[in-house]
Order: structure tokens, then C-alpha cells, then sequence
């Protein structure tokens, strides 16, 4: 509720998105400064990458003092803020570049303290508090920058979750934690970035599809339910039961992790016998609503649901109506991510 509020302002929201921005960069430095650099332990992506720069800082003369992890941070950031500005668009790649100009900041600021000597538990808590910085960013509509931008870019363009690049990156952000430190390290350094990805995994849901199998005897009644409720579209399937042999309709959707909650509140309120089984979906091919399409969408919904109102108090719903779902969907915009 509160997020659909602010999202409506758009003086609150940009605040709101700003709040997350300094949120996001206090926790990089904090993650860092506290347990990672103090626990001679990696992060992941371009944060290990300036982290192994860093480590050979004192031996390079003149410009050694200035390559901190925050400067090494923003160097390596510039080409992919480039790039995100060419395929990601200017609002997402703004508020990234502020994200990332802070948390260089807040880095070179807050100091190298050791909170504790158990590496285990730096790797852990770094892992998790870097992780929060990068989930909620891409959450609200920005990013920390690094893998994060190449990871949706190439997200985009294959349509699926591209996993191989950063995969390759953090190995051998590995190999060198085993090379510099000892092989030990290196395993802790596996954790933190297991860690740090698991967390993200856990906060920002919105580009994992899934696919709900609905099996139902009140048809009408869920799709309807479905279409106010997340306004996703819905195949009907024959079905029968096999100790039964009774006839049913099995509805499947397919949708983002974050709607997975309201999918099964509005089957629940319209069908409270409906059974309901939900799978991941490794691949999405077709038009998939985005989150501007959806809410582009909602207003359509909205609109003709006003208009039967005024035509007449007895409107049966969107299904009975002379504007059925795939007209609405005709009606969206092809809009980008």
C-alpha cells in the first residue's frame, strides 16, 4: 500500500528512490569497511574486482594512494553506466550513477574497522548487507552497477536470466582470493558471494517467471479475479480427474515471483477449493507484460470497469463485457523494461 501511494507522486517517489540510492550506498561501504576488506575477504563483481586492484595499490608509485576500492568502484563502472544508458534508458541509469558516485563515497569515508575476527561471520555479513545494497536498488528501479547492469542487459536480449557471465567473474575473483590471501579465505570468499546472492534472490523476485496451474470448477469467477487483481492473461486448459473422472478447467498463468502472493489471494477469494500448483519457469517467449505495461493495463481495467458501472448497476464483470481482456491488451502500449 505504501509503495502504490508514493509510486502515484512523483515528488515522493523520486525522494523515496533517492532514500533507497543513500540506503543502498551505506550499506556497500558498510558491508565492506566492516567485514569484507577487514576479513581479507571478496565481494562479488566489480566491488572483488576493484578489492583486487586495491591489493596491489601500494606497489604502484604516484597514482597507488588514490586506487581506494570506492575510486576503483566508480572507474570500472563508467563503460557499463555507458552501456546502460544506450539499452537500460536515462531514469535507470541516473539514479545508478547515483548510486554508485554515493557508495565511492561513502567507502572512501567510512573506515576499515574489524567488527569481528571470525571469518565466517565476515563473509556472511558482508555478503548479506552487500546484498541488500544490490536487491533493493534493482527492486525500486536502479542498480548498483557492475554485473548487475550486464546481467539485465543480456536478460533483455536473451529473454532469460544470464547467469555465465557472472559466474566466470566471480570465480576467478575466487582463484585470486586463494592466490593472495590463502585457499581458506578463497572458501569464505565462495560464501560471501553465495550469500550476497541468495539475499539479492530474496529481494528483488521481479524477473523470475513462474507458472501457476489453477484446477477449478469456478472458472469465471478466478479469471475474473485474476485480471483485477494482477492483470495477467489466462490459458484454459481441459482437465479431468483421474480417480474422479470428473471435467474441470485448469487455468495457467504465468508470472513474476512478486505477484505470486496476490495470484493466490484472488484465486483464494473466488475459489476457495481451488487447487493451485506453481512451477518455475526457466524461459518466456512471447508478450509478457512489464511492470508499466501492467499498470497501463490496470488503468484500462479500471476505466471500462467505470464505464458498466454507469451503463448499468447490474454489470456481471470484464468477461460479460463488449470489452474482453484480449481487446485490453491490444489496447497496451509495447513499452520496454
Amino acid at each position: 500500500m505504501f509503495i502504490d501511494y508514493i509510486q502515484k507522486r512523483p515528488v515522493l517517489n523520486f525522494a523515496f528512490q533517492i532514500f533507497i540510492a543513500v540506503v543502498a550506498a551505506l550499506s556497500t561501504a558498510v558491508g565492506l569497511n566492516l567485514f569484507l576488506v577487514p576479513g581479507d575477504i571478496f565481494s562479488s563483481g566489480t566491488t572483488g574486482i576493484a578489492q583486487i586492484i586495491n591489493y596491489f595499490a601500494d606497489q604502484i608509485p604516484v597514482i597507488g594512494p588514490l586506487l581506494t576500492i570506492g575510486n576503483l568502484f566508480l572507474i570500472l563502472n563508467i563503460p557499463i553506466i555507458i552501456l546502460s544508458w544506450v539499452k537500460l534508458g536515462k531514469h535507470f541509469t541516473v539514479m545508478t550513477l547515483l548510486v554508485v558516485v554515493l557508495s565511492m563515497i561513502a567507502t572512501n569515508m567510512i573506515p576499515v574497522i574489524q567488527v569481528s575476527a571470525n571469518p565466517l561471520l565476515n563473509a556472511i555479513m558482508g555478503g548479506a548487507i552487500a546484498g541488500v545494497a544490490s536487491g533493493i536498488t534493482i527492486k525500486y528501479g536502479m542498480s548498483c552497477g557492475g554485473l548487475d547492469i550486464i546481467s539485465l542487459v543480456l536478460s533483455r536480449i536473451t529473454g532469460s536470466n544470464v547467469g555465465s557471465l557472472g559466474f566466470a567473474i566471480n570465480l576467478l575473483i575466487i582463484l585470486a582470493s586463494g592466490l593472495l590471501f590463502d585457499w581458506e579465505y578463497a572458501l569464505y570468499t565462495l560464501i560471501s558471494i553465495y550469500v550476497l546472492s541468495k539475499t539479492i534472490d530474496g529481494i528483488h523476485t521481479s524477473e523470475h517467471r513462474l507458472t501457476a496451474f489453477i484446477v477449478t470448477n469456478q472458472t469465471d469467477d478466478v479469471v475474473n479475479a485474476i485480471y483485477k487483481s494482477i492483470v495477467r492473461g489466462v490459458t484454459i486448459l481441459q482437465g479431468q480427474g483421474g480417480y474422479s473422472r470428473d471435467k474441470r478447467d485448469v487455468l495457467m498463468v504465468v508470472i513474476n515471483r512478486y505477484e505470486m502472493f496476490s495470484l493466490q489471494n484472488a484465486v483464494k477469494q473466488a475459489d476457495d477449493n481451488a487447487f493451485v500448483n506453481i512451477i518455475h519457469s526457466t524461459k518466456v517467449v512471447g508478450h509478457f507484460f512489464t511492470r508499466d505495461q501492467q499498470k497501463a493495463m490496470k488503468w484500462q481495467v479500471k476505466k471500462v470497469e467505470k464505464e458498466q458501472q454507469q451503463d448499468s448497476d447490474d454489470s456481471e464483470g470484464l468477461l460479460s463485457s463488449n470489452l474482453d481482456f484480449d481487446q485490453l491488451y491490444e489496447q497496451v502500449p509495447d513499452m520496454e523494461d
